[in-house]
C-alpha cells in the first residue's frame, strides 16, 4: 500500500510537495482505513480522488509516479542520458537534481525508499524500513561529479564476508546513471527484493489510452468472465459474455512480431495477451507441434427479436464501454494490497458510472488502493468519500503545481461539498479571463 510520496523539481512540480494516504481526523467511512496491525503500524487509506483545473498538474503527479517506477524497473543502458523533466520555469531549476520519494507498505514492512537525479547522474539513493516512530537504514548511496560512487548499508542479514564483498561489488558497480536498486536485482541480491517487487507486482498505472492486458485472461477463467459480466450488466452495457474466435495470427501480427512471440513461449510456455494496431484483443498460445495460435476476445449481445446472441468486436463498443473494460478487472484484482492509479477516471465514463465504479472499488473489504485523477464534481460527497480522501492540485502565478487536502478545512458535514469546490471555496477550478468567456 501507498503511504506517500512525494516529489521536487519535475515537471510543473517547483518546490517539494507530499501527496499522502495516511488518514485524518475524519471518523466517517472507517472501512475506508485499513488499520495498522500493532502499536508500530501506520493506518492507510485505501481511496484518494484528486481534482484541478486543466494544466494544474494533475497527470503530472501520475506521470512523476510513472517515470520513478520506470527507472526502478527498466533503468537506463550504457551512459544514455536520463530523461527526466526538470521544472522549467526557473533558471536554477535545470542545474538542480529531481527528488522523488515513496513511502510504501509490502507484505508485513513498511519502506521508505528515495532517489535525486539529473539528466547525467543519480546523486543519492535510500532505503529505509519505517515504523510508527523509528526508521532503519538497509542503504544509502551517494555520488560526486566526477562519477565517485559510495554506498553504505545498514544492518542486513549477511550470511558472511564473501556475501557482503559480493554486496560491495555490485554496489562499486552500478554506473552512475543507474539507480542501486535496479542494479541490485539485475545481480541477483535478495535484500532488497521486497521492496523492488512492490513497484514491479503492486503498483499499476492507468493512463486515459493504457490497455489492461489482462483481460484477455477473461476468456479463459470462467468464474473471473461471470464476475466481470456481472458488473458489465449492473453498470448497463448490454455485455451479457465474452467469446474466443480462433483468428490466423498470420492476419493480424507481423511476421516478425509472430516469431518473438514463439520465441518467448518456446522459453516460457505462457499464454500471452496481445493487443493489434486496432486495439482488439487475443490470446495467444503455442500448441504442442511449436505453432502459434491465436483467439480473439469477443462481446456476447442478446438480440432483441429472439433469444439468440451475436458477438461484437472491441472497436464495436462504445468508448466508455471500452474505457470500463479496462477498469472494471480492478475490481476482481484487488484482492491482497495492489495500488491502483488511475488517471482521468472520468474520461468517456458517464458520471453515475464514474461514482459506481468507485463505490463499487471501496465497498470491497481488502487492502488494494485506488487513486484517481478526475474532473467529475459528482465524486464529492461525503456519502461516498471521506474528507481525507479528496485532494486538489493547483498552479500558482509562477506556474508551479501544489497539493493540498480537503482535510485541511473544515465545511461541515451537512454542507454541499460539490457545490463548494464549483463556487472555488477550495480553489484548484478553472480561471477563466473576460476574453475566454466572449
Amino acid at each position: 500500500m501507498l503511504i506517500r510520496f512525494l516529489v521536487s523539481n519535475f515537471l510543473s512540480f517547483h518546490d517539494e510537495i507530499e501527496f499522502s494516504m495516511i488518514p485524518g481526523k475524519t471518523r466517517s467511512l472507517p472501512n475506508h482505513v485499513v488499520k495498522g496491525e500493532n502499536r508500530y503500524d501506520l493506518d492507510i487509506l485505501r481511496g484518494a480522488v484528486i481534482y484541478g483545473p486543466n494544466a494544474s498538474g494533475k497527470s503530472n503527479l501520475i506521470k512523476a509516479i510513472d517515470f520513478a517506477r520506470n527507472m526502478i524497473l527498466v533503468g537506463t543502458s550504457g551512459q544514455e542520458a536520463i530523461a527526466r523533466q526538470a521544472f522549467k520555469l526557473t533558471r536554477t531549476s535545470m542545474e538542480q537534481p529531481s527528488k522523488f520519494v515513496f513511502e510504501f507498505k509490502s507484505a508485513d514492512r513498511a519502506y521508505g525508499y528515495g532517489f535525486e537525479l539529473d539528466a547525467r547522474r543519480i546523486h543519492s539513493e535510500w532505503l529505509y524500513e519505517i515504523k510508527r516512530t523509528t526508521e532503519t537504514m538497509l542503504f544509502e548511496r551517494t555520488s560526486t561529479p566526477s562519477g565517485e560512487t559510495s554506498v553504505e548499508f545498514g544492518k542486513l542479514p549477511v550470511k558472511n564476508k564473501k556475501e557482503m564483498e559480493f554486496l560491495q561489488y555490485v554496489a562499486m558497480g552500478t554506473r552512475t546513471n543507474q539507480l542501486f536498486l535496479r542494479e541490485s536485482i539485475d545481480r541477483n541480491v535478495k535484500f532488497f527484493e521486497a521492496a523492488y517487487k512492490w513497484f514491479d507486482e503492486k503498483l499499476v498505472i492507468v493512463f486515459p489510452s493504457s490497455k489492461f492486458l489482462r483481460l484477455g485472461a477473461i476468456g479463459r477463467d470462467h468464474q473471473l468472465s461471470k464476475t466481470i459480466v456481472q458488473y458489465l450488466e449492473q453498470f448497463g452495457t448490454g455485455i451479457c459474455g465474452f467469446g474466443l474466435v480462433e483468428t490466423n495470427p498470420e492476419q493480424v501480427f507481423p511476421k516478425e512480431m509472430i516469431s518473438e512471440m514463439l520465441k518467448k513461449m518456446q522459453k516460457d510456455p505462457i499464454t500471452l495477451t496481445v493487443l493489434n494496431s486496432d486495439g482488439e484483443r487475443f490470446i495467444v498460445e503455442i500448441s504442442p507441434d511449436a505453432e502459434v495460435k491465436a483467439h480473439k476476445l469477443m462481446l456476447k449481445h442478446k438480440m432483441g427479436d429472439c433469444d439468440e446472441e451475436t458477438l461484437l468486436e472491441m472497436h464495436e463498443e462504445s468508448d466508455g464501454t471500452q474505457r470500463l473494460l479496462d477498469l472494471l478487472p480492478f475490481l476482481t484484482f484487488a484482492q491482497g494490497d495492489k495500488v491502483f492509479i488511475v488517471d482521468e477516471l472520468d474520461r468517456s465514463l458517464h458520471p453515475k458510472l464514474s461514482r459506481q465504479f468507485v463505490s463499487a472499488f471501496l465497498q470491497h473489504e481488502n487492502h488494494s488502493q485506488l487513486i484517481v485523477t478526475t474532473h467529475e464534481s459528482s465524486l464529492l460527497d461525503f456519502d461516498l468519500l471521506r474528507r481525507d480522501e479528496v485532494w486538489f492540485i493547483e498552479k500558482d502565478q509562477n506556474g508551479a503545481s501544489s497539493v493540498y487536502s480537503l482535510e485541511e478545512y473544515t465545511p461541515r458535514y451537512d454542507k454541499d461539498i460539490e457545490k463548494g469546490y464549483l463556487l472555488g471555496r477550495f480553489g484548484a477550478i478553472p480561471v477563466l479571463s473576460h476574453s475566454a468567456l466572449s
